[in-house]
């Protein structure tokens, strides 16, 4: 490197110095000799600068990596299903009917939950709506065991806020708003989550034997409640 008398240096492979001010040279070499290093170190610039850069990877590699993976054909050992988006459409859903009329609430909200959630059928998938639409019926006729309808307590509040805690007992609540009995159990066996709150809407209850789901010709499962879940054979039953 070249150091110059106030600072300045100089990119050449001799160290030499010389004064600004009285322009005399100090180093070893003479003036003709410090403008040839200049010249060089330019033309080693301009040899650094026409460097041509190594060629990047272009796109034609990925897809000569994908024919050669087609090529091997079917990957037979990773045949594990999972279902597509398509497969929960809600057009293609089955539609399923019980009336509550007479059956104990437990055994019921269980039966509705295993049908929402879709774990009668082949095609479950823990993760995916793979379920159908129940609609329950006679929600206020439905009973419980031992002393419960008098004994088993319903907590709420109201209006959100501290202090308005409400406590109603089975049967207050049967005889105000029965549906909430039943939703609230079946709620409780659905997935927490947004996968739970897209479930709970494929519940639909009522309080007497009306409901607005005619059309939809829905199959009476009311017969599986008290029959052992036996997974994806519940179905052809």
């Amino acid at each position: 490197m070249l150091l110059h008398a106030q600072g300045h240096v100089c990119g050449t492979s001799h160290a030499h110095r010389h004064s600004r001010v009285s322009g005399a040279f100090v180093g070893s070499r003479s003036p003709l000799q410090h403008s040839q290093c200049g010249q060089q170190r330019s033309q080693s610039f301009r040899r650094c600068s026409n460097v041509v850069e190594a060629p990047t990877k272009t796109a034609s590699a990925p897809k000569a990596k994908d024919s050669r993976i087609k090529d091997l054909g079917p990957d037979l050992w990773n045949t594990t299903y999972y279902p597509k988006q398509h497969d929960t459409v809600a057009v293609h859903k089955p539609w399923y009917f019980i009336d509550a009329e007479g059956q104990t609430l437990g055994r019921l909200a269980v039966l509705a939950a295993c049908v929402i959630r879709g774990k009668d059928l082949p095609s479950y998938s823990p993760s995916m709506d793979m379920g159908g639409y129940v609609i329950i019926i006679n929600a206020d006729k439905v009973t419980v065991t031992g002393n419960k309808f008098n004994d088993k307590l319903y907590r709420s509040h109201p209006t959100s806020k501290p202090g308005t805690l409400k406590v109603e007992t089975f049967r207050q609540v049967n005889e105000r708003i029965p549906e909430r009995i039943l939703e609230k159990a079946i709620k409780g066996m659905l997935p927490k989550g947004r996968l739970g709150h897209r479930l709970f809407t494929h519940l639909k209850v009522f309080k007497g034997t009306k409901h607005p789901h005619g059309a939809q010709q829905a199959v009476d499962i009311t017969g599986r409640i008290n029959q052992k879940f036996n997974g994806a054979s519940a179905a052809t039953q």
